[in-house]
């Protein structure tokens, strides 16, 4: 998974500023382009209307030109990092997909007010929609990080087979933290909670995929996954949750729904859900 490009979906909101910071400081670690894209309230196909078609379509025009202002003075406060800049019309899950797709994207950063309340154009909606339709690593900052240091992570799992790829794409992009790796599935009480022995043996394998770094293995009870996952984190200081969301292999066993996205909600520890496409497969 290749981290030279890091994209941060941006409305100029303060939680997007905390998202951009965090970003910027994530692709001076990876010797990586940051690409900024602002989604505005404009049609979709602007680019290929003429002049004198946008000409019918002056709020849109003013939108854009506010738009530009702003990204430039973006662009001129990270002076030093390669920057990429683009707005565009649409909606922000399917504009941010798309720019994912066709920009080889590795890390999408995005801020959330969560359940907040705050009505600001990023209130958790988007951010849960990016994080279920965008096929790629999403990152969400809740609260403004004063350094990205990720030497403590969390990631909850049933710990089944299909989990091993998405485990070792998120070990991938926080090897260079060098970080301390909590291993943690979350069992309600329910008669759907594997037997102990079970899930310890599970997890016992992917603390072997964990090397050369610590890692340490916990079973944490809790009458919610999501709830418990949290708290487990809370508890470890961790400072971030990482979580599969890949297509192929959903936690349906464990979070059923929209857990995931309810995680991203509710988390103020930032959390990195991974997804990521397939390799195409060969026409027979």
């Amino acid at each position: 998974m290749s981290m030279k490009s890091i994209l941060v979906p941006t409305d100029f909101s303060a939680c997007a500023y905390q998202a951009t910071e965090a970003a910027t400081q994530l692709a001076r670690r990876f010797n990586a382009r940051l690409h900024l894209l602002n989604c505005l309230d404009i049609p979709e196909n602007w680019d290929a209307l003429t002049s004198q078609e946008q000409a019918q379509w002056p709020e849109a025009r003013q939108l854009i030109y506010n738009a530009q202002i702003l990204l430039a003075d973006l662009n001129r406060r990270y002076s030093d990092m390669d920057i990429t800049t683009s707005c565009r019309g649409g909606k922000v899950a399917q504009e941010v997909a798309r720019y994912t797709k066709n920009n080889g994207i590795g890390l999408v950063v995005m801020g959330s007010h969560g359940a907040s309340g705050k009505s600001e154009y990023f209130i958790g909606s988007n951010t849960q929609k990016v994080v279920r339709e965008v096929h790629c690593p999403v990152l969400v900052i809740k609260e403004p990080l004063s350094e990205v240091n990720f030497d403590k992570v969390v990631f909850a799992s049933n710990f089944n087979e299909s989990e091993r790829e998405p485990f070792l794409h998120f070990k991938e992009i926080l090897k260079h933290f060098m970080p301390e790796f909590h291993l943690v599935e979350i069992h309600t009480s329910s008669l759907l909670d594997p037997p102990y022995i079970l899930s310890q043996e599970a997890m016992d394998e992917f603390r072997a995929l964990c090397a050369p770094f610590s890692c340490k293995t916990h079973i944490h009870r809790n009458f919610s996954v999501e709830r418990g996952i949290r708290a487990f984190a809370e508890e470890v200081g961790a400072k971030l949750i990482g979580i599969s969301n890949h297509n192929r292999h959903p936690l349906k066993r464990m979070l059923a729904g929209s857990n995931v996205e309810a995680l991203v909600n509710h988390s103020n520890i930032p959390v990195l859900s991974i997804d990521y496409e397939e390799a195409a497969e060969t026409p027979e």
